[in-house]
């Protein structure tokens, strides 16, 4: 089979791809995500891009790949960017950050008289407690009669939410935590934030706009200490040792930053708010606070609440008056990036039937929504769908198998990450190989390799001669024959990704049952993070990674995450139903259940060939 290249542009995106793909998923292994109302069905037209060449708009879901491309994506067919920039799809979040700045023209010689004209003139209850001694030092020692203060002075401000509007105080109340020379109102940016396990996601903000204007992300240092959350909250349990991760991740946010200033050409010192979101342990570290008890039972988090801390206090380089944010967690190991989700895709809206919320990873997240009510579960899937603990495993990286499938010849296809000679096999690739094998009947429902002579005389030969032996034990050979470094997918390979595609298996029909909710009554379920992009949803279903329901009512919602952190970041409304979120969604302990691990061994079955 045939392999074509494809640039996705304005994002200068480039992929190898199998011919006969559609661009719909070509988009998705770009990490494009477009709006899709119809599940990719071809009947809505919502996900329309363009030939760079010639103009002719083409529906992505109806357009199959058979030469090499450039194609250009507008706004309005991205699903999360659309979200980001008009607040969610069906609802208006107002662009009303919690940082303002104000600038009030005129020569001022006391802090006492621009105070009061700024109060009269913006119709604001204004505080001066707390960091405003810094403002009135600032105020004092700046030389008046420069050229910048004879224009005006810009006050910066920000909202204090918790002051109630009575009767006796009807005006907004803003703590002043700055003033600067000159007129800078218009020079507001702030940090949405997503802290992973793995990786460090930074969108900057024109606060005065609400839109991203640069994007940096890199891998989370911490990862030295541990993969995953288990293996941090011990190393952590010295309290030097929680130190030392908190500066780790203090210094990747620093750099991240930076880098996303230079690309938008602004000044740190013009980032204002830093809005945070992760699992409840990155949380955790990043504010230094105990993480001992998340290892332990009943693994309570030591708070739950948002917090606001003085950016530059921790070490954190942007504006002197600037603010480190984050959002409320729901468990301890349901974080704040779950809430960012949740609102993102509308969970906090009652109406509509079922929807389930899927984050698939290490530890992987679900909130259910059925009427006015959430629940919220945590499944511990392990690292094997990231590559770890397979033999060939690896992250999303060159090289790396990202799809198999049948080809016209009854062999296998694969698409290598970067075109070049397949070295590894990622996630989205093992899920596919799994899900082939199964329908072949090379590996049965208990996860075993069928004996040669069990397999159907209907397998073709070149599919029968890719079973090999590897190190004693069963094994099928993906990448060509040819290849001197085979990539083989092994028995202890299929045993580990049983493991985990059974806990989130698990979580979900207990989550289900938890609301008394025959699974196949989903009307949707929506699949987040960098991982679920690159899944082909018949080969999940196929693999018994989600339920059997019809692959139209699964949709890709990207780094949901992200962009529920930039709404946050932008609307103080966004934040209250955030806060609520956290509230009223009810965890659900799914490994507590007395019914889990009968539960967990009935997943680690797979499907049986229909």
């Amino acid at each position: 089979m045939r392999h074509y290249t494809l640039r996705f542009m304005p994002d200068d995106r480039v992929i190898q791809i199998h011919e006969g793909a559609t661009l719909l998923e070509a988009a998705g292994q770009a990490g494009i995500i477009l709006t899709t109302p119809c599940g990719g069905m071809g009947r809505c037209g919502k996900c329309r891009v363009k030939l760079s060449r010639g103009g002719k708009e083409l529906w992505a879901c109806r357009t199959t790949v058979q030469s090499d491309l450039e194609v250009w994506v507008p706004e309005k067919s991205r699903f999360l960017r659309q979200q980001i920039l008009q607040h969610g799809i069906g609802r208006h979040f107002p662009l009303d950050p919690p940082v303002r700045k104000v600038f009030v023209p005129g020569r001022w010689r006391g802090i006492d008289v621009f105070c009061q004209t700024l109060t009269d003139r913006e119709e604001v209850c204004l505080h001066l407690d707390g960091p405003t001694e810094m403002s009135v030092i600032n105020f004092a020692e700046e030389p008046t009669n420069s050229s910048a203060c004879r224009k005006g002075m810009t006050a910066v401000l920000f909202a204090i939410s918790s002051e109630p509007h009575t009767q006796d105080s009807p005006k907004p109340c803003f703590r002043l935590d700055a003033v600067e020379p000159g007129d800078t109102s218009k020079k507001v940016f702030g940090a949405a934030v997503d802290i992973g396990t793995t990786t460090v996601v930074v969108n900057l903000m024109d606060l005065t706009a609400g839109t991203i204007v640069a994007t940096s992300a890199g891998a989370n240092p911490q990862a030295l200490c541990g993969a995953d959350v288990i293996s941090r909250i011990q190393y952590a349990a010295e309290p030097s040792n929680g130190s030392e991760l908190q500066h780790s991740i203090i210094q990747c946010l620093n750099i991240l930053i930076e880098q996303a200033a230079q690309t938008a050409d602004i000044p740190r010192e013009s980032i204002y708010e830093i809005l945070a979101v992760g699992n409840t342990t990155m949380n955790h570290l990043l504010l230094n606070l105990p993480v001992a008890q998340l290892g332990q039972a009943p693994y309570r988090a030591y708070s739950l609440l948002a917090s606001r801390k003085n950016a530059r206090d921790l070490g954190l380089h942007i504006a002197p008056a600037g603010q480190l944010y984050t959002v409320e967690n729901i468990a301890g190991f349901v974080g704040s990036d779950t809430v960012a989700a949740a609102l993102a895709c509308g969970m906090d809206l009652s109406d509509g039937p079922p929807v389930l919320l899927v984050d698939i990873g290490t530890n992987g997240e679900l909130v259910l929504r059925i009427g006015q009510t959430l629940w919220a579960a945590s499944c511990a899937a392990g690292p094997a769908l990231e590559g770890a603990g397979i033999l060939f495993g690896s992250s999303a990286q060159d090289g790396a198998i990202q799809r198999v499938l049948l080809d016209n010849n009854n062999d296998i296809d694969i698409d290598v990450i970067g075109g070049n000679e397949a070295r590894s096999i990622c996630g989205s690739g093992l899920i596919d190989a799994v899900a082939i094998l199964l329908e072949l009947g090379i590996v049965d429902e208990t996860g075993r390799f069928a004996e040669p002579s069990m397999i159907l005389p209907t397998v073709a030969k070149t599919l029968t001669e890719r079973l090999v032996a590897h190190e004693g034990q069963p094994a099928f050979r993906l990448s060509a024959s040819q290849c001197p470094n085979p990539v083989v997918l092994t028995q202890k390979d299929l045993r580990q990704f049983q493991l985990a595609k059974a806990a989130i298996r698990a979580g979900i029909r207990l989550l289900c049952q938890q609301a008394d909710l025959p699974e196949e009554q989903l009307d949707q379920i929506r699949l987040a993070g960098a991982f679920g992009n690159y899944i082909r949803r018949e080969s999940a279903v196929r693999a018994g990674l989600l339920p059997p329901i019809p692959v139209d009512r699964i949709r890709f919602v990207g780094n949901a995450a992200g962009a529920g952190a930039a709404m946050t970041l932008t609307s103080r409304h966004a934040r209250e139903l955030a806060t609520g979120l956290a509230q009223h969604i009810e965890y659900v302990e799914i490994a507590h259940q007395t019914q889990f691990q009968e539960t967990f061994s009935e997943c680690l079955l797979f499907p049986e060939n229909r």
